[in-house]
């Protein structure tokens, strides 16, 4: 009789069949009678398994209005994670509203972001797979427009752009074509660790199984580590202590408020 019943996914509002063992988990043994390739054997970080190791990278999809992420969000990684990747990690996502790099990004500066999210998360957790955020914070990067509307990549405010309201570690252009930043003071670097923390927060109540930050591709945190752009002279600047130290310390103050088996990691 048992073996007639379709079994619900556990813990979900909805119903939809339980994915055991979740798409993505290798064939053991394989037919070949040859190991499991690297790639496809499963992998425990703190308190999460991964049923193998293609983890996908954030996609911006410049399709929000406010950073409130819609039904497209769910149609597009729903069906990446239903294939099954070990996991799939969520579009860069602004933990203050100016460090949004479009109008449309994605966002979790307010708790008005963490439904939206929490849905994406369930659909996830539906199909027995792990899902990251990527929270990040544009930097002199910040106010563009998505690349294929327009040439000149500043988004003017009547596109919902915010070019005077950009920021960084000095007062050194991405490009001559991008906003001119305003330099950081050390009291907006100390609001910048704490919306860190905050989206952090926002994005455990959402249910995210590990959490990224984003220090890559020029943006806010990668830029006070280069020197080409951080042209400081204070605890910020300088020497390669110096300019990594924001990010230390938002990876300290993030840490400090996720659970201890949810992972951190660093892009």
């Amino acid at each position: 009789m048992a073996d007639s019943i379709n079994p619900p996914a556990p813990g979900i509002s909805y119903f939809t069949p339980k994915q055991s063992p979740p798409a993505g988990t290798a064939i053991n043994p394989q037919k070949s009678g040859k190991p499991i390739p690297k790639l496809f054997q499963p992998l425990k970080i703190r308190g999460v398994e991964f049923q193998n190791r293609i983890f996908l990278s954030p996609l911006c999809q410049y399709s929000t209005k406010d950073g409130l992420i819609t039904p497209w969000h769910t149609a597009h990684l729903g069906g990446i994670l239903s294939r099954g990747p070990g996991l799939t990690i969520v579009e860069a996502t602004a933990v203050v509203p100016e460090g949004r790099i479009t109008p449309e990004d994605a966002g979790i500066w307010s708790d008005a972001h963490i439904k939206p999210f929490a849905q994406i998360v369930e659909f996830a957790h539906s199909q027995n797979q792990k899902i990251a955020i990527q929270l990040a914070h544009a930097g002199r990067k910040a106010s563009c427009i998505p690349p294929w509307v327009a040439k000149e990549p500043i988004a003017p405010k009547e596109a919902g752009g915010w070019p005077d309201d950009v920021w960084g570690p000095s007062t050194v252009p991405f490009h001559e074509t991008y906003p001119k930043p305003k330099e950081l003071t050390k009291e907006g670097i100390k609001r910048v660790v704490q919306a860190f923390a905050d989206a952090a927060k926002r994005a455990v109540a959402a249910g995210f199984d590990v959490i990224e930050i984003h220090n890559a591709h020029g943006y806010l945190l990668s830029s006070f580590v280069s020197p080409t752009s951080n042209k400081r002279t204070d605890e910020y600047g300088g020497s390669f202590e110096n300019r990594i130290r924001l990010t230390l310390e938002v990876v300290d103050a993030v840490r400090a408020v996720i659970p201890e088996t949810t992972p951190l990691f660093l892009r």
